[in-house]
């Protein structure tokens, strides 16, 4: 049933535990052994847990207000999300890991996953390599990883698992590289814990008997074909060791959305504005970031649907451009036109958004010859904004318009972090919050 491609070839999945909490950890080594969240935008919902705070029942996604007594009987400690801490942690752990590679041989898979292709490491002891890889981690960042090592990407999730539900016996690290592992592993996954099973599949997969990874692979493939279409037979070969999933770069996104819940609901219109157009310029930002412009741009906003005693409203308007641009002072103007005809007085505002799409590389742009075009005036000007604000950080060259408050909203932010954040010249990571 396995392929004899583990004898061959490996990858490694790099897993930061419990990251935002362990990023937390290495400001305030206090924190070690003790409950620790970490909430997200706004301070609403939990995203971080550590295993203290897991084993008192916290579940991810919690709102923060429904715990409040939990947090205070156990003396959770709570954060505010600190996004450049996490940006920055995120691209050293990528900068140490990679380095064990080959140039090309890796992939981002998000702010605290990262694959490694280890085909060039054929004859060394693999365990003993993603060993010095995970102890380098921990020295110099002090951010502790597990890593699943496996013949494919989706075995590698199955490793990572086994890692982290029994940490104290594997140290971290394990190895699947045996059919006899690969089948006990599958015997013990859950199938809704399989990478690519959602919650929905997973149960009809049940509803079919289908109740663990292993089950999965007793049925028939045309079953499976009929049930994930192709999806489901790259997802049987990737557990049986047949390499389906390579290793790749992220592509340009097709859209980019801003979009945020206030911490208290607006009823000023320049107090709404001031958002709606500073979410805009982000979106420009991420557009010249990715060398791309956008032909469409689209503005929201909307009350707090879960307050009944206030009256609901919500629209959004949608705009093509004359010609594809990526300046923030043009997609402002029509982001502040878009949000002049759809703002009403007399609400309370608690949701607003910018969403821009159908992108051209940034050298393809087709111009309408009857629409004057700035963007070329603008361009120099945008790429020495984006230039310095790499350099001294986040916002330090804006807008007018933009006030240069966070968008989040953070409430529990510590005054050393505050200074912190005033003088910022954190390097750029590859992965943006706001």
């Amino acid at each position: 049933m396995f392929s004899n491609a583990y004898y061959l070839v490996m990858y490694a999945l790099v897993d930061c535990n419990n990251f935002f909490v362990s990023c937390e950890r290495t400001l305030d080594s206090s924190l070690e052994n003790k409950p620790v969240v970490v909430l997200s935008n706004n301070d609403g919902c939990v995203v971080s847990r550590s295993k203290e705070a897991k084993d008192l029942g916290i579940p991810m996604a919690a709102p923060a207000f429904k715990y409040k007594e939990l947090f205070k009987e156990h003396d959770v400690k709570c954060f505010s999300a600190k996004f450049e801490l996490y940006n920055f942690k995120s691209q050293r752990v990528i900068e140490i890991s990679t380095a064990y590679v080959d140039k090309r041989d890796f992939e981002v898979y998000s702010i605290d996953e990262l694959f490694l292709d280890l085909k060039s490491f054929k004859y060394i002891n693999i365990y003993d390599y993603c060993a010095e890889i995970k102890n380098e981690i921990k020295s110099k960042e002090n951010i502790p990883v597990s890593i699943g090592i496996a013949p494919t990407k989706t075995l590698c999730k199955v490793a990572n698992k086994i890692v982290k539900d029994f940490p104290e016996k594997f140290q971290d690290i394990y190895v699947l590289d045996t059919p006899e592992k690969i089948e006990k592993a599958l015997k013990w996954l859950n199938i809704g814990d399989v990478w690519g099973i959602g919650r929905r599949l997973a149960v009809k997969m049940q509803d079919n008997g289908v109740h663990k990874a292993w089950d999965l692979l007793q049925k028939p493939e045309m079953w499976v074909r009929k049930m994930m279409g192709i999806h489901g037979v790259r997802m049987m070969n990737e557990l049986k060791g047949i390499r389906q999933l390579e290793l790749g770069t992220p592509s340009p996104k097709k859209s980019i959305a801003v979009t945020r819940s206030f911490m208290e609901m607006l009823t000023k219109k320049e107090d709404v504005r001031e958002r709606v157009e500073t979410f805009g310029m982000y979106c420009s930002e991420r557009l010249r970031k990715q060398n791309t412009c956008c032909k469409i741009v689209t503005v929201f906003v909307q009350t707090n649907r879960f307050r009944s005693d206030l009256p609901e409203y919500k629209n959004a308007i949608t705009q093509v451009l004359p010609n594809p641009t990526n300046s923030s002072i043009l997609i402002g103007r029509v982001v502040n036109e878009l949000f002049e005809s759809i703002y009403k007085e007399g609400f309370h505002y608690k949701r607003a958004g910018v969403i821009v799409n159908d992108f051209v590389p940034e050298g393809e742009r087709l111009i309408n010859l009857f629409e004057e075009d700035a963007q070329n005036q603008h361009l120099p000007v945008m790429k020495a904004m984006d230039a310095m604000n790499k350099k001294f950080g986040k916002d330090k060259v804006r807008l007018g318009s933009m006030s240069g408050e966070n968008t989040f909203g953070r409430a529990k932010l510590s005054p050393e972090y505050e200074a912190f954040l005033k003088n910022n010249i954190l390097p750029e990571a590859n992965f943006r919050f706001h």
